[in-house]
């Protein structure tokens, strides 16, 4: 079945945090970003070539960091993305990642204009500590300026995300962050689990036993309270980690769930077409 969703990977970050394993990179010169652009771009051309794709439901651009992007970048990949997909349905979804405090006035109109209509904002704490702790860049303060500075330029539905399970966070941090994240009245949320990967930083210190976790009675207690503070709030639970008032679903997510095709392009993204899956190089030079 020809994908009716599209999966786009920006292996690019500022910093990258201290429980990550996804493909990305710190990027040490300017050319970098720009080159993996171009070949990005290329992919695509040669994706519909030998894959012509129809009407596109769901577009996502993930990471890493897409935001890290500077307006020019974002308008070309933009710009090439709907050259390559022109076929859009009429309810369609094109969803950004973005981290806090990196999305400028500027780029989120670039976005805007060229057809993204939904951002998910990789919020993960209200608490100042816990973002110094897992290595995050932004503040509290840039949560709720990038949510206001995004309600401002137009964008209608915003999702948040929220992590628990994470060293030395309380069961009150997680009660704190939920209430801070309901005043900015999102329009869906996902909340997920801390994961200890290999290869991590935090794999490091859980084998010297210096990774302070919560117990997994606490960690039951954060998830049980996640569920029922956001049903209360409007926001009932409709997948594993995923909240949201009926219709604002993330309908790019239930494409993996309902195991349907997708087109995956960019360094190190899995793709799933005409019955295969595959997963792209991860290393830079060899995409």
């Amino acid at each position: 079945m020809t994908p009716r969703a599209v999966y786009i990977h920006i292996p690019f970050c500022s910093k990258r945090c201290y429980d990550c394993d996804f493909t990305t990179y710190v990027p040490h010169q300017k050319q970098q970003i720009s080159q993996d652009l171009e070949a990005l771009v290329k992919e695509m051309e040669m994706m519909v070539k030998t894959t012509p794709p129809g009407s596109i439901g769901t577009f996502f651009l993930g990471g890493g960091t897409p935001t890290i992007l500077s307006p020019a970048q974002m308008q070309y990949l933009l710009h090439n993305i709907k050259r390559c997909f022109p076929q859009w349905a009429p309810d369609y979804e094109f969803t950004v990642e973005a981290n806090p405090g990196t999305t400028n006035t500027k780029l989120l109109k670039v976005m805007k204009e060229n057809g993204v209509n939904r951002l998910s904002f990789g919020a993960q704490t209200f608490q100042s500590t816990l973002l110094e702790e897992i290595g995050r860049t932004h503040s509290v303060d840039d949560i709720v300026q990038s949510v206001k500075d995004a309600r401002k330029v137009g964008f209608e539905n915003i999702s948040l995300d929220l992590m628990f399970g994470l060293p030395n966070q309380t069961v009150g941090d997680v009660r704190e962050s939920l209430a801070r994240l309901v005043e900015l009245k999102p329009d869906h949320v996902s909340c997920y689990s801390l994961k200890v990967e290999e290869g991590t930083p935090f794999y490091t210190l859980h084998l010297q036993n210096q990774l302070p976790l919560p117990t997994e009675d606490h960690e039951f207690e954060m998830y049980q309270l996640i569920r029922s503070q956001l049903r209360e709030n409007g926001y009932p639970q409709y997948e594993i980690s995923n909240f949201s008032p009926i219709g604002k679903e993330s309908r790019h997510n239930l494409t993996y769930w309902h195991n349907n095709a997708y087109y995956g392009l960019g360094t190190g993204a899995h793709g799933y077409v005409c019955g295969s899956r595959y997963e792209n190089v991860k290393s830079l030079e060899k995409y």
